[in-house]
């Protein structure tokens, strides 16, 4: 859901609320960041805008 706002335009601080306001846990800043930092390990992704590229490359998000 993270990455799916995201590409809507939503920040991490965006996204961080509109999990909150839906009673969605775990909802903090903090744990938005560590998980787009393991997408970000996990597809050897240089930078947030490179992972997104190659999310979209394999499929898994559309732009």
């Amino acid at each position: 859901m993270i990455i799916r706002k995201m590409a809507q335009g939503y920040t991490q601080a965006e996204v961080s609320g509109y999990l909150k306001n839906r009673d969605i846990r775990p909802c903090s800043l903090s744990t938005i960041e560590k998980e787009l930092s393991k997408l970000k390990k996990e597809f050897k992704a240089q930078t947030i805008i490179h992972l997104f590229v190659l999310l979209a490359r394999k499929g898994h998000i559309k732009i």
